[in-house]
């Protein structure tokens, strides 16, 4: 039995349609927004966004980006407090060493009904790695 080249087309159609949702093709905040360092030191520097430091204070000791808010995500009950003291309809930018804990981060804010989010690529560590300044107490 020979099938047709059009049921091919109309399968495919198919598949690609079933794998995005409508809510994501209309509201591009439904995901955390990674950006690079050039970026985010540009909206950092508007200055219309809450930049949270998702490390722990032993690290945040060693340097952060200057107007940042530490909030350790290993203390969970904690970060979870410090979240819903803020704007949800604020911008928030999150950023950890590497990546990793601020992507968790990140997802958790989206998740909560945050309605921008950013997430630096590479962390404090690409932050550094482009010459950027850094802030010792």
């Amino acid at each position: 039995m020979k099938i047709l080249p059009q049921f091919y087309a109309l399968f495919l159609l198919f598949i690609f349609q079933s794998c995005t949702s409508p809510a994501q093709e209309e509201d591009a905040t439904s995901t955390p927004i990674k950006v690079e360092v050039g970026e985010a030191s540009e909206l950092i520097a508007q200055g219309n966004l809450v930049l949270l430091d998702v490390r722990t204070p032993g690290e945040v000791s060693q340097g952060y980006i200057a107007g940042a808010q530490n909030m350790d995500i290993a203390d969970w009950e904690e970060f979870k407090t410090g979240v819903e003291g803020l704007d949800k309809s604020e911008p928030v930018m999150v950023y950890c060493k590497v990546g990793g804990r601020s992507h968790q981060a990140a997802v958790y804010l989206v998740e909560s009904g945050f309605t921008r989010v950013y997430d630096i690529k590479g962390g404090i560590i690409a932050w550094q790695k482009a010459d950027k300044p850094v802030k010792i107490d």
